[in-house]
């Protein structure tokens, strides 16, 4: 049988806010239950989307950029959802960094991303105090 690698799955503050308006403001209720599927997903150490970067030294990370349907607006995925998170593979910990709707915003900009990934490491536990989850 294979050893599952669990991770710990967070989320920023800034992806909070943006799922809970788009789940109350927008109205798309099967938000909530997809960010669920996806939190489960990556704390298998299942990464889907597309590596974006991936950074060494002494914070190596990687960012992925995930592409989700809004099946409340009769979309696929190209007209969907927009979801960055972040992963520190060696600490095992995931940060969703943030979400947004594509026919709201056409992108994010790297200078965008670069904050919150600071935010992260600055907000957090010191990297080097993480412990490993085994």
């Amino acid at each position: 049988m294979d050893n599952i690698i669990i991770y710990e799955v967070d989320q920023t503050d800034d992806f909070n806010k943006n799922a809970r308006r788009l789940t109350k403001k927008k109205g798309f209720r099967s938000l909530p239950g997809q960010i669920l599927d996806l939190e489960e997903q990556l704390a298998k150490g299942e990464f889907p989307g597309v590596l974006i970067r991936s950074v060494e030294g002494s914070k190596p990370y990687e960012v992925y950029k995930l592409r989700l349907p809004n099946p409340d607006a009769n979309v696929g995925k190209s007209g969907g959802y927009r979801v960055y998170y972040l992963v520190v593979v060696e600490r095992k910990v995931v940060m969703l960094l943030t979400i947004y709707y594509k026919k709201e915003d056409e992108t994010v900009s790297d200078a965008y991303i670069d904050g919150l990934i600071d935010g992260v490491f600055i907000d957090s536990v010191p990297y080097e105090d993480y412990e490993d989850c085994n």
